[in-house]
């Protein structure tokens, strides 16, 4: 499975939602497409999912356009806050996915379901936010599309679902390994899935990057105050905690020779993230 964006752009009247994207995507990963709200993420997963046709540019998947192309359609499942699924009970629409989708597994997904208390005899429009997004979630992990779009995936859920969710996800993903592109906010909660890294900002690709190569940019250092802030003098530190006496800084560039009294960690994405994006805009002009 190849999907390439080529200088994708989507306008919406004068409004450019998604300004010249490209990238490409050909092989088994958990790849995460992070941005603030507004940034373009949802309107770039519609594109790639046939809901939009993008103003300019293309979009292909193993070479052939995905516009009004049912069987290249049948290798993306798409779940996103604004699935539509009609009145269909839980165990209709399970149904129906199995004829829709060549390789959804039924058992599976029931299994999925039962894991997560999901009442099949409901019907869905009348599910709490949390449950519309455990029944998405357990229909796109039972589908094995070649490509799986989440959207914000855990929206409403509490923090027993949030776990259980990534957790099945990574059983899916070993099992049956596809490409997976995962829009969310929460940053501090995937990064370990992570394998590869997208940033969208304003529309733009800002950042196409391995997740180990972006969490190489840095580190954390902790230590008494007068130490770590010692230590940082001179250094592009870009956050820092305190607490009690103690303090830890995260710092972008190399880590060099660090003191036997400081610790050292890795910095998060979720702090990389902020830092990138609040550059990036700080220094746009559209801003000023």
């Amino acid at each position: 499975m190849k999907l390439s964006c080529q200088n994708v752009t989507k306008q919406f009247k004068d409004q450019t939602a998604v300004d010249n994207v490209s990238f490409t995507l050909s092989e088994p990963m958990i790849c995460g497409l992070l941005g603030r709200n507004g940034a373009g993420k949802t309107t770039l997963l519609r594109m790639i999912a046939n809901h939009f046709l993008p103003t300019s540019g293309q979009i292909q998947l193993d070479g052939q356009r995905l516009w009004e192309n049912e069987a290249a359609q049948r290798q993306i499942f798409f779940a996103t806050e604004s699935s539509y699924f009609g009145e269909l009970k839980v165990g209709d629409l399970i149904r129906w996915m199995a004829a829709a989708y060549p390789h959804f597994q039924t058992e599976q997904c029931l299994n999925y379901a039962k894991q997560f208390d999901l009442d099949l005899k409901k019907n869905n429009f009348k599910l709490s936010t949390g449950y519309k997004s455990v029944l998405r979630v357990v229909l796109a992990l039972s589908a094995h599309t070649p490509l799986l779009l989440l959207d914000e995936p855990t929206l409403g859920m509490d923090a027993f679902h949030r776990e259980l969710f990534y957790k099945l996800l990574i059983e899916s993903y070993s099992e049956s390994p596809s490409c997976i592109l995962l829009s969310t906010h929460l940053i501090g909660e995937v990064e370990g899935l992570l394998e590869r890294v997208l940033i969208l900002n304003r529309g733009r690709l800002l950042v196409d990057d391995s997740a180990e190569q972006l969490l190489c940019q840095g580190y954390c250092v902790s230590g008494r105050i007068a130490e770590v802030d010692d230590f940082c003098a001179g250094r592009h530190v870009i956050g820092a905690d305190v607490v009690g006496g103690l303090k830890t800084a995260a710092i972008l560039g190399e880590r060099g020779e660090v003191p036997d009294t400081l610790d050292v960690t890795g910095l998060s994405l979720q702090q990389l993230f902020v830092q990138l994006v609040g550059a990036e805009n700080s220094s746009d002009p559209s801003r000023e």
